[in-house]
């Protein structure tokens, strides 16, 4: 590969793409890059052997009214259910299911909880949510496992800045047919270089000049959409080196983990009546949240993030699924464990092309999402999930930015015309 166009783009995970399909429409020449032999980045769907998808990554359509991935799921006749909230919770505590007036008790401490970080942020304080929240109530593991669900990382790595940042219209679609199906549909007329690793990027006045595994690439701009967990492990080595403050915005977004880990298993297993989603808390053990035949599909999905993920996924294959069998079995009984016939899970921390699931603002630093977002000497332009100031943590914030960023591009490179 040796070539010269307008503007190289490195990643084809969401923002890639997205910048992919601008550029497409903009009249500039470009090529999109990316290490991995497949698209996507962290949306990703498998197929299991039932013949069902599975998400390995996102799933999730969040704030669907805002999010343009509801559009392309309806234009591309991808199915996916919509709904208020996430579905009917049931909640096993100390061996026994919790009961209305319990849950009502856990709905009014997550209340308590989001005024508390509200009221902490308001008086200008970004400190993380472990030091703003009541750390005593008998929801307080519960909900600090829904916080790091919800960022990745645990509660006293995330700044409260995240908390109340992010703008949430309370609709989350799931995507039935797998959100990584959708994004890999979506991106298929985006032409992309494959297995292409980035080596490293110089860039001066002149412009860019990539170097990777498969040759040189001459640009006027690069499009910087790999994640802070790839930027921060320096596979891709920029001479001169980023700046000071470029640096420590990359290091304050360090990405946590979460992982999902299907069992495949007869939903009759399970009473018919029961909650679409288990949460299962006792003590001694991490809570963990197991979707139980969702859509008719014969599985159990379990969801693991933050420390408790990395500890799991170091364990091996064999950890994570027993993680899930061992609290299915707490509920249901052991003669569940005889009843799994398969298992998948993801390991997102351990994927070389990401290294992470996805970004969080460490107590201090929330600001430093809008630092990484902001253009280097009208050459490197940065997207992806972490650089959305309202957006992050999700796969259409990923593809917002890559369409802010071609409009960067195109702003700069229209003035330099």
């Amino acid at each position: 590969m040796s070539s010269t166009v307008d503007v190289v783009v490195i990643g084809a995970g969401a923002a890639g793409l997205a910048a992919g399909h601008a550029l497409s429409a903009s009249g500039l020449t470009f090529v999109v890059l990316e290490a991995d032999a497949r698209i996507g980045g962290r949306a990703h769907t498998e197929i299991m052997p039932d013949g069902t998808p599975f998400d390995l990554g996102c799933h999730w359509m969040h704030s669907a009214s805002l999010n343009p991935f509801v559009e392309t799921a309806d234009g591309l006749g991808v199915h996916y259910e919509r709904r208020e909230g996430y579905g009917r919770s049931a909640f096993y505590q100390n061996d026994h299911w919790l009961d209305d007036a319990e849950v009502a008790a856990g709905t009014q401490a997550m209340d308590d909880r989001e005024t508390a970080v509200a009221a902490a942020w308001s008086q200008g304080m970004d400190q993380s949510v472990m030091e703003t929240v009541d750390r005593d109530g008998p929801w307080t593991e519960v909900l600090d496992y829904y916080d790091t669900l919800d960022s990745s990382s645990d509660v006293d790595q995330i700044s409260i800045g995240d908390v109340v940042s992010y703008h949430d219209t309370e609709e989350n679609w799931p995507v039935v047919d797998g959100y990584g199906a959708l994004v890999s549909q979506w991106g298929a007329t985006v032409p992309v270089s494959l297995n292409t690793a980035v080596i490293s990027v110089r860039w001066d006045s002149s412009g860019v000049t990539v170097e990777t595994n498969q040759g040189q690439i001459q640009a006027k701009c690069a499009v910087i959409a790999v994640s802070t967990g790839v930027l921060a492990s320096g596979d891709i080595q920029f001479s001169p080196e980023l700046p000071i403050e470029k640096q420590s915005a990359i290091a304050a977004l360090p990405l946590g983990n979460y992982n999902r880990i299907r069992l495949e298993i007869d939903r009759h297993e399970f009473p018919d009546d029961l909650a679409e989603r288990v949460v299962v808390s006792r003590p001694g053990y991490s809570p963990i949240q197991i979707s139980l035949g969702a859509y008719g599909f014969n599985c159990a999905i379990g969801i693991v993030a933050g420390r408790y993920a990395d500890w799991l996924e170091r364990g091996g294959t064999a950890a994570s699924r027993e993680a899930v069998i061992d609290a299915l079995c707490h509920v249901f009984g052991n003669d569940l464990r005889t009843k799994v016939k398969s298992d998948r899970q993801s390991a997102w921390r351990g994927n070389p092309f990401v290294r992470g699931a996805y970004s969080t603002s460490v107590p201090g630093q929330f600001h430093q999402r809008s630092v990484l977002a902001q253009p280097v000497a009208d050459r490197l332009f940065f997207c992806g999930e972490a650089t959305s100031a309202d957006h992050f943590c999700t796969c259409h914030g990923a593809r917002m930015t890559g369409e802010r960023a071609v409009r960067e591009v195109q702003m700069i490179l229209t003035d330099q015309s």
